[in-house]
């Protein structure tokens, strides 16, 4: 099948055994969308070894829980990019759920846009589970990608090949003493990343949403879908104002 969002590989982070609902709700999500795609298996908690531990993390990212093997999912999803000599990858989580309607067409814009920009590490994010918008009057007919100032989670991403060889040099140099998204925030305050903020956002996150429960999100209770949707509407506001 050829795939329609701009001949562009996808990525789907999941875990092997436990999450079949997950991968039920992905299969079934692209697949009435008709987009290809390829899981993301390895790097789940029993594959975080001494040896993958001392090689790419420190600091309180040097241990075996979910937010390690979240990360290090993402970061086996770069060097696939970089094996495969691919030109960039759409990274989605496995509890992501996409905005039927729009979702194709948003991303084929904002890749067309992206291409025509300077040639740097970039990154899009497509989700609204930071409550992070495009301001109103920033906005402009026609356009979807907008410089952001903070990163908005990793849910669902572009990374253009510079961005995986970015955090893949970054991880066996530096190491990841943060979360993948916090690295992604560290990297752009330091200049060596672009960040963008696709507007409108066309992805959420099933585990804050409600639809999924969440390993991250169990300690803030059964209410916790119900605030954070009152929150984002607050929030969209807000933005709409500004």
């Amino acid at each position: 099948m050829e795939i329609i969002l701009k001949n562009k590989n996808v990525l789907v982070l999941h875990v092997k055994d436990g999450y079949e609902i997950r991968k039920r709700h992905i299969d079934k999500m692209l697949s009435e969308m008709e987009i290809p795609f390829e899981y993301i298996l390895d790097g789940d908690i029993q594959d975080l070894t001494f040896d993958v531990l001392n090689k790419y993390f420190e600091g309180k990212m040097h241990r075996c829980n979910s937010e390690v093997s979240c990360a290090y999912k993402h970061l086996i999803a770069c060097k696939v990019i970089i094996d495969k000599g691919l030109d960039g990858a759409l990274i989605l989580e496995d509890d992501i759920c996409l905005n039927r309607k729009r979702f194709i067409h948003i991303f084929n814009q904002s890749i067309k846009e992206l291409e025509e920009k300077e040639d740097k590490p970039s990154i899009i994010s497509y989700e609204d589970t930071r409550m992070r918008f495009v301001p109103r009057s920033r906005r402009r007919p026609g356009q979807v990608l907008y410089a952001g100032d903070r990163d908005r989670m990793t849910g669902a991403c572009y990374l253009n090949r510079q961005a995986a060889l970015l955090l893949v040099n970054y991880a066996e140099t530096h190491k990841f003493d943060l979360p993948y998204d916090l690295t992604h925030y560290r990297l752009l305050k330091e200049g060596k990343l672009n960040y963008y903020w696709c507007h409108p956002v066309v992805a959420s996150q099933g585990s804050h949403t409600g639809k999924f429960s969440s390993s991250l999100n169990l300690s803030k209770g059964f209410y916790y879908p119900l605030t954070w949707q009152l929150k984002l509407m607050y929030k969209k506001l807000l933005y709409n104002m500004r």
